[in-house]
């Protein structure tokens, strides 16, 4: 492998872009147990965030503050994919270098500010990466001791932790090189898989965390091809390991989330994106 490979000790955080802070907020600390440990606003963008951990996975919730002004690049994009998945975050030493070293692999990268800056997706494979060399404000992640999966032990959710991150991609070989030669994430497994439709699937830790990146063989059919055919930034779904599956849906049931099995990429279940404000978080055992 490269030498040249940037290092990502852990990824960072999903950002859910919605258009409702509030209520995006509140289904995270409902529906799964989410713990807001921060809210903040950006003006360079224009735009409102909650932080919150859903067992040992921070989640962004993000809304452009004036949807209409197209000025802002967040408003844009936001505009672009509507509710959904908009980006997950890589954590990296030095933002500056990191920021040099993608543009010099080929990479286009965008709202540099230099502590963090965006890679976009047709540079992965597919995915649009937010890369970030600062801690979040107040993240518990970095008190003593550390932040484990337990904290949310308890809930009536039953979530133990974030399995992976779900990633459906027309371009698989270059998401893998990016990611194993740009950042220095490592192959976990390469093979078939018939969900939700017959596919080759990758699987990369990247950091602390998992990542699956899945090409459907008909990218213009089913529910991955769907997918692929929207406006979209390449994060299918966030599959979490719960205790038990009953629970969950009673759970959900009283919520009055609607759950299914139709589309998952994992042997499991889901809440339908609509009821989530259009992220999909599907469900397996721990």
């Amino acid at each position: 492998m490269s030498e040249s490979r940037i290092r990502v000790p852990r990824i960072i955080h999903t950002i859910h872009a919605t258009t409702d802070i509030y209520a995006c907020r509140l289904l995270y600390q409902d529906a799964l147990g989410g713990l807001v440990f921060a809210e903040n606003y950006f003006p360079a963008e224009d735009r409102d965030c909650a932080l919150l951990y859903v067992a040992n996975h921070m989640v962004e919730p993000m809304a452009p503050r004036n949807p209409a002004d197209m000025t802002k690049p967040y408003a844009r994009m936001a505009s672009k994919i509507g509710q959904a998945f908009h980006s997950f975050e890589l954590k990296v030493e030095d933002g500056k270098a990191a920021s040099q070293a993608f543009r010099d692999a080929g990479a286009t990268v965008a709202s540099d500010y230099g502590v963090f800056f965006f890679v976009k997706p047709e540079s992965t494979g597919g995915v649009l990466l937010e890369v970030c060399e600062t801690a979040m404000p107040n993240d518990p992640y970095d008190r003593v001791g550390g932040w484990g999966a337990q904290v949310g032990t308890g809930h009536a959710s039953g979530v133990l932790r974030l399995d992976h991150i779900a990633c459906v991609t027309a371009e698989i070989d270059k998401a893998v090189r990016f990611f194993t030669e740009a950042v220095d994430g490592e192959v976990l497994s390469d093979e078939r898989t018939e969900l939700p439709q017959p596919a080759r699937r990758v699987l990369l830790q990247i950091g602390d965390t998992r990542v699956a990146f899945i090409q459907p063989d008909d990218t213009a059919a089913g529910p991955l091809g769907a997918f692929l055919g929207k406006a979209q930034n390449g994060i299918y779904a966030l599959v979490w390991q719960i205790e038990d599956a009953a629970r969950a849906r009673a759970h959900f049931d009283k919520l009055k989330l609607r759950q299914t099995g139709e589309g998952c990429v994992s042997p499991g279940f889901a809440i339908e994106p609509e009821d989530f404000l259009g992220a999909r978080h599907e469900f397996v055992a721990g």
